[in-house]
């Protein structure tokens, strides 16, 4: 048995193409279920209108927040290498690899990376 990632994304809102990734949790587990290894971060995309005052109070993150953080596509080329092929752990997977996809395709990455989801 490998590892597996269990990963979980904070977002500007629910569409995949026109919201952004604002924060990344990663954890790395062996077979064991124990922390091999974690990635976390804010991360500042471009955006067109402030944070919308409900994502910020659904998620506690402000706009202030985000300045200074990684730019989304550093903080995705980070994401990249750390999840490598292994597979991905999500609670409402459909939700997380559609905002993993297309922040990956931002910067002409692939993902192939089974996920599973907790919340099914």
């Amino acid at each position: 048995m490998g590892e597996l990632v269990v990963l979980d994304f904070e977002t500007t809102g629910l569409s995949s193409e026109r919201d952004r990734v604002i924060e990344i949790g990663a954890v790395i587990l062996n077979w064991m279920g124990e922390i091999v290894r974690t990635f976390q971060t804010l991360c500042n995309p471009p955006l067109i209108e402030p944070l919308n005052p409900f994502i910020t109070g659904l998620t506690g993150i402000t706009g202030k927040m985000l300045i200074g953080k990684p730019s989304t596509a550093e903080a995705m080329r980070g994401l990249y290498d750390f999840i490598g092929t292994r597979p991905i752990v999500a609670h409402n997977a459909k939700f997380d690899s559609k905002f993993l996809k297309a922040e990956m395709n931002r910067i002409n990455k692939s993902v192939l990376n089974q996920f599973l989801c907790s919340l099914l």
